[in-house]
């Protein structure tokens, strides 16, 4: 029902992904032969309720800078999935010297069509990089819709604001029941990195704009829609929540995936709190912690990790 997906891939390897309907063992093949006669690796892997029967298979020792072919099967009910096509990268040897690259953010699904995936996914695009909010967390009727959405009939499922894991898992699979985001991840390879909306609204270290006290423990929220994002988007860093990753594609492009968000956000400053009774703005306050070199964005580890990746690479761009 959802399709198939490739993620994260390397010079040597790509993570394949799919979802099957219950419990079972699944097996899969990697080819370099739309008609899977050229196999170049294959195996089992079970599907299994505590990830929600995701599937997910870092496939390694892949040549570089080719094409694969790749599908999950169950033998015992003959069930087949789509064929999915995927890549790896071109290594430093290769002598590529041109990487296309088609970049997505922001995807709301009662907010519009998701049209621009199919055009990415018939583009000669190399890979999709999403920069985050490939879902959004609110409740119907809320961010993004209005009465001309309405006759969309795009309506949020599970019809309620995102908090435990079976919602954030309901969330996914409605998006990803979309056909042209099917196709997307069906045709190329995807490099993500989550934004806020994958939790909720203006999200930081420790809290969220977008949630309240009554919602519970932010820990468990969170907790929550990370298990889900890793379940729907496998990271070749795995269900760590430090997810800043590099790719190399060949000497061209160094590309550095960053987490804004999570690890080491400061809360947002909000004009509102310097704001008086008598409707007087504290500027002085508001200068100081807007100025205050202890609020963090990246954080120290991530900061000091993409320093080393930028002074190590030899790439052009």
């Amino acid at each position: 029902d959802f399709g198939v997906a490739s993620f994260d891939p390397t010079a040597n390897s790509v993570i394949i992904w799919s979802r099957y309907n219950n419990a079972a063992e699944i097996n899969w093949e990697i080819s370099k032969s739309s008609d899977f006669k050229d196999l170049v690796n294959a195996g089992t892997v079970n599907a299994e309720a505590a990830h929600d029967f995701s599937i997910a298979i870092e496939v390694q020792n892949l040549p570089s800078h080719s094409k694969f072919y790749y599908r999950f099967y169950n033998k015992a009910t003959k069930d087949v999935s789509v064929v999915g096509e995927t890549i790896t990268l071109p290594s430093k040897s290769d002598g590529a010297n041109e990487v296309k690259l088609a970049v997505a953010s922001c995807s709301n699904y009662p907010a519009g069509y998701f049209n621009v995936y199919k055009e990415m996914a018939n583009s000669d695009a190399d890979v999709i990089v999403h920069l985050g909010d490939y879902i959004y967390e609110y409740a119907p009727g809320q961010y993004g819709t209005n009465s001309f959405t309405s006759a969309a009939g795009r309506t949020h499922k599970p019809e309620k604001e995102l908090i435990t894991l079976e919602d954030y898992r309901g969330r996914y699979k409605q998006y990803r029941s979309d056909k042209h985001l099917q196709l997307a991840h069906q045709k190329k390879p995807f490099i993500c990195v989550w934004d806020d909306h994958e939790i909720a609204n203006d999200t930081y270290v420790n809290g969220a704009q977008n949630h309240q006290s009554n919602e519970g423990s932010f820990e468990a929220r969170k907790a929550a829609a990370l298990q889900a994002y890793s379940e729907f988007i496998p990271l070749k860093t795995g269900k760590d929540v430090r997810i800043y990753r590099s790719f190399d594609f060949g000497n061209i492009i160094s590309l550095h995936m960053l987490d804004t968000r999570v690890i080491a956000r400061s809360k947002q400053l909000t004009y509102a709190d310097y704001i008086s009774a008598t409707g007087e703005f504290n500027e002085p306050l508001f200068k100081s912690h807007l100025f205050d070199r202890s609020r963090k964005l990246l954080g120290d580890e991530q900061t000091s990790w993409l320093q080393k990746q930028l002074n190590g690479s030899s790439a052009k761009w």
